[in-house]
């Protein structure tokens, strides 16, 4: 994540929760259906931010969560507090993983692709630590393919962009560039400002 994201979500920690929280839950919500995270399984999660999709993990299933923001993370471990031991929180840059490849069995990105200051570089590096046949998952804004973005996508792009140095331009074909193919794309949120994208690892 670049330096000036990383001062932005600093700044954003104390109201992130009433910011992105309720109402991007339906996105979260349906992209862990999706995830399907199962006991036994291990997870890693890229942009955990405050920790909003860390309780929603089933028991028996290990997840590790990272991001960079220190102040996100704090945020994050007074979530978790009541949660202790299922999830391993880690302060980590998203385009430098720091673990041995083909390590996880899925790996979820909520809302962080469009922040980082190569999201391809963090996209292979996702790739490249989920073992063959996994999950990745993304969920993000990514222009729309027809039609363009609607009106309340725009204001709130301009908003991201404003407030968490956010891309709002970025697309769906820019998997390929970082190995990936989607098996599904499917549109979420109100006015569906948000999409999920299911990847399989090859």
């Amino acid at each position: 994540m670049a330096l000036s994201a990383e001062s932005a979500y600093a700044r954003l920690a104390p109201v992130y929760d009433l910011v992105y929280g309720i109402g991007l839950k339906p996105g979260r919500r349906r992209a862990m259906e999706l995830l399907d995270p199962r006991p036994g399984e291990r997870i890693l999660e890229v942009g955990t931010g405050t920790g909003l999709s860390a309780l929603d993990y089933p028991a028996g299933c290990r997840v590790v969560a990272i991001d960079l923001s220190a102040p996100m993370l704090a945020r994050a471990r007074s979530r978790l507090a009541a949660r202790p031991g299922q999830v391993s929180l880690c302060r980590m840059d998203a385009c430098r993983l720091a673990f041995s490849g083909e390590r996880f069995d899925a790996v979820y990105a909520p809302y962080v692709l469009n922040v980082v200051s190569d999201p391809v570089a963090m996209m292979q590096e996702m790739r490249r630590v989920c073992r063959p046949g996994g999950r990745i998952v993304l969920l993000n804004h990514f222009r729309a393919e027809t039609g363009g973005d609607s009106v309340v996508s725009r204001l709130l792009g301009g908003v991201a962009t404003v407030a968490g140095k956010a891309r709002w331009d970025m697309d769906v074909a820019m998997l390929a560039d970082a190995g990936l193919a989607a098996v599904t794309v499917e549109p979420v949120n109100v006015a569906r400002v948000s999409t999920v994208v299911v990847c399989r690892r090859a």
